[in-house]
């Protein structure tokens, strides 16, 4: 598992265009998370950046048929792929409105 972590964060490029030009803001305040709210009025009041998108790390149940595992994954803001000029690898990615708009 290591190894896979290492391989994705170092070893392997990120496949995006300009890669060098994305940043991550982790905000936490006593151990609670930024709220999806006050992530809309970042993203809504940004003047800062291209894009902004929202992604939680967390660990969830996979049931196969078999025993159920634990994994990690990801919740995004419906933007992300947007933000990051990139396609999902499988399905199709939705945009929803602004509220701007």
């Amino acid at each position: 598992m290591v190894f896979g972590v290492l391989n994705s964060l170092v070893l392997r490029p990120v496949n995006v265009s300009h890669p060098e030009s994305l940043y991550a803001i982790d905000h936490r305040s006593d151990d609670a998370w930024e709220s999806y709210p006050n992530y809309l009025d970042l993203r809504d009041r940004n003047r800062s950046f291209d894009g902004l998108a929202a992604i939680e790390l967390s660990q969830i149940a996979l049931d196969t048929g078999k025993d159920p595992s634990r994994i990690w994954g990801f919740a995004t803001s419906a933007n992300y792929f947007e933000v990051l000029n990139i396609q999902p690898y499988l399905g199709r990615s939705s945009r929803l409105p602004t509220s701007a708009e």
